[in-house]
């Protein structure tokens, strides 16, 4: 694994397991993911203690994407965003 996506997976699981021990056992911690791959990731370490939302599916390609009023709606309300990848950000920031 190359150094960038190394550091990467440490802080998204750093940061998923600070959450999962930071909220109440009964609150569901929102989860917003930019694409599969990382949604795939945060669900396997938060297992039932997110609600997790994929913004682009597996069949989708996260590059060309066009985000909906309804994506921005689920990120304004999200607990997290989980975004990774070059140019990834302007999915996000416009």
């Amino acid at each position: 694994m190359r150094k960038p996506g190394f550091i990467s997976l440490c802080i998204l699981t750093t940061s998923m397991l600070f959450l999962l021990f930071t909220f109440p056992a009964k609150a569901k911690i929102n989860v917003i993911a930019s694409f599969s791959v990382i949604g795939d990731m945060a669900k396997k370490i938060g297992r039932d203690r997110i609600e997790l939302r994929t913004i682009v599916g597996p069949n989708g390609d996260a590059h060309v994407y066009e985000p909906s009023p309804a994506d921005a709606i689920a990120m304004s309300k999200a607990d997290v965003i989980l975004v990774n990848g070059l140019q990834l950000k302007d999915l996000f920031h416009g």
